[in-house]
């Protein structure tokens, strides 16, 4: 399936770095003033995801830029889980679902998909 990041325009060739654009946020994590629901910080995760399902679009520094957000959040996992605890604690309900996304990435129908167990920073890092 083709999917869209509908969040950003233009491809990804434009965006550049992701670190210094989409996921500016992405190693703030820990900082004094870091409080999900303010800014852009709220929407790491829904960004994390919109960007894994165009991964095969984006550029190969792109992808790279991916992978070393990866490894910082799973490095900072004890301050990564408490920052999104609230998203973590939907654990075992029915969640993640189709809403979550919307607005973000969407199919060829123009449908957000849900969110995969694949995309694992929306659980807690154990």
């Amino acid at each position: 399936m083709v999917y869209r990041f509908i969040a950003e325009t233009g491809t990804p060739d434009e965006w550049g770095s992701l670190l210094d654009g989409i996921l500016i946020f992405w190693n703030t994590i820990g900082e004094p003033d870091f409080e999900p629901g303010h800014g852009s910080w709220e929407f790491l995760l829904h960004e994390r995801s919109g960007l894994e399902f165009i991964r095969d679009q984006l550029t190969e520094p792109q992808r790279r830029e991916l992978d070393q957000v990866d490894a910082y959040w799973k490095k900072n996992a004890s301050t990564f889980n408490e920052i999104f605890r609230l998203y973590h604690g939907r654990k075992g309900k029915p969640y993640p679902n189709r809403a979550e996304l919307e607005g973000w990435v969407e199919d060829e129908e123009g449908k957000a998909p849900s969110i995969p167990s694949e995309h694992w920073w929306w659980w807690p890092v154990e």
